[in-house]
């Protein structure tokens, strides 16, 4: 079976809703807002977990005992992560459906002060809920990867007919304003998803890297692999594999990554050579696209590579409220193009790497 090699990876983190809630124009001395997040799927378990984001950046992170969680994902939250700790919050309630948002959940911080944090809408009029990419990454000093946080069926908690309260250790916040009306509707600057679908492209990597095992169709023209739930496309080209598809799927949901040209087979690249091209992350429609530029070049037995989302994201068929907000707020569209993927591919037999193993160092970093 032919092989080759890939210098990318998708992973996703099944989720079952998120809330956000900000104060930071009446801040705690510690946080400036808090998201609530339910889990129930085979890697996590289920339960409820809470970000509190604080006022240095950092997240700490609250969550059910019998949660199974893996710290390094909150690296891509702010400053990174600032503490974990277990509160029990299966007391709580947690819902988010066509009616609203309907929270209610108590817990301690880490300075054993009561934090509660209650919603419950009573609007029943229509909500035309719309899909975005989060831009979670913006904050983000030092990326572990690229953020895809994808959010289905996102609204805004209205104002009439709603209770919101976010008190710490007594005092109540007040969630900061959000000036637009949306379904003629005024709304509070708290929004939810009760369909959220995180991704990560390119986790930060060093070390051996995986040969895929291409399976050729017939004529030997185009080939299909799979590699740690990632599934490759590939095209057959006088002798070379090339990347032309990679995609990942989660429940009802898949994210694809594709290039054009198809991204070419290192292993056999010519010494000198440089080969470049262009890149769309798409998932489905109603949360747009992200674009951007990749470079690869072979210098004697090293494979450098480069990756940079510089065309932002472009949002699918939104509200014109939505369009009006990623217009006036430009993070929205605008982050994942202060990103940049490096990487150094040391080809097998080189003194600099591993005997007989192709070795990966890869990174990712903010250039804004």
């Amino acid at each position: 079976m032919p092989t080759a090699v890939s210098p990318f990876h998708l992973h996703a983190d099944p989720m079952a809703g998120l809330l956000l809630a900000n104060f930071e124009k009446d801040p705690d001395r510690v946080y400036v807002g808090f998201e609530p997040q339910a889990f129930d799927d085979a890697v996590h378990g289920q339960g409820l977990l809470v970000l509190g984001w604080r006022v240095d950046g950092r997240v700490d992170v609250f969550h059910d005992p019998g949660l199974e969680l893996d710290p390094a994902t909150y690296g891509i939250a702010g400053k990174g992560m600032n503490r974990m700790a277990e509160r029990s919050l299966s007391d709580g309630h947690f819902e988010l459906g066509p009616a609203g948002a309907q929270v209610d959940l108590a817990f301690r911080d880490l300075e054993d002060r009561l934090v509660r944090i209650v919603v419950r809408e009573t609007d029943t009029r229509p909500r035309r809920p719309f899909g975005l990419l989060a831009p979670m990454g913006s904050a983000t000093t030092s990326p572990p990867a690229l953020p895809l946080v994808y959010v289905h069926d996102f609204y805004f908690v209205r104002r009439a007919g709603s209770e919101v309260l976010i008190e710490i250790d007594g005092r109540s916040h007040r969630g900061d304003p959000f000036p637009l009306p949306l379904d003629r509707a005024r709304v509070h600057f708290l929004r939810y998803s009760p369909d959220p679908f995180i991704v990560t492209w390119n986790p930060n990597f060093e070390g051996p890297v995986n040969l895929l095992q291409v399976e050729l169709d017939a004529q030997g023209e185009t080939g299909t692999a799979e590699d740690r739930g990632v599934q490759y496309e590939l095209e057959a080209r006088e002798g070379r594999l090339e990347i032309r598809r990679m995609s990942r799927s989660e429940g009802d949901h898949e994210v694809q990554v594709e290039f054009f040209p198809a991204f070419p087979d290192v292993l056999v690249l010519r010494d000198g050579v440089e080969v470049s091209g262009t890149f769309r992350i798409t998932a489905d429609p109603s949360v747009g696209m992200v674009r951007g530029t990749w470079v690869v070049e072979r210098r004697g037995g090293e494979v450098h590579m480069e990756a940079v989302p510089a065309g932002g994201w472009t949002p699918g068929e939104v509200p014109w409220m939505a369009r009006l907000m990623f217009r006036l707020v430009p993070t929205f569209r605008r982050w994942p193009a202060t990103y940049r993927w490096t990487a150094t591919l040391i080809l097998a037999g080189r003194e600099e790497g591993p005997a007989g193993r192709t070795h990966l160092r890869s990174a990712w970093e903010r250039t804004e």
